[in-house]
């Protein structure tokens, strides 16, 4: 018997299902939605740097809570061959469709 086949892989299994892969997903989104949001120019009526900074970070947070969810399911839905061009795609619509939707929310309130 080769070694590879007796010994598990270092890295934990990846399951099967419309979760999977959800925790790599999320930490890359929330990543870049405290990025995006903590450099982006935005007159958000909150006196003080570091409240605005707080303010910023928290809405980035949630930026990359719900592209993480959109994705996750988007992607295990639609594209559980992982291939790269549709995954790119779907990148790309998740940002524009959770963009938007927080524009809108936050125009509202």
């Amino acid at each position: 018997m080769d070694k590879s086949e007796l010994s598990p892989p270092p890295w934990p299994q990846v399951g099967r299902g419309l979760w999977t892969r959800w925790w790599g997903y999320l930490a890359r989104w929330m990543v870049f939605g405290v990025v995006v949001s903590i450099f982006q120019p935005v007159d958000d009526g909150v006196e003080g740097l570091w409240q605005r900074l707080v303010v910023r970070v928290v809405l980035g947070l949630a930026f990359g809570l719900v592209a993480a969810t959109v994705f996750t399911l988007a992607e295990n839905t639609l594209n559980i061959s992982r291939v790269k061009w549709k995954t790119g795609l779907l990148v790309v619509l998740t940002w524009a469709v959770v963009k938007a939707l927080f524009v809108t929310v936050l125009a509202l309130v």
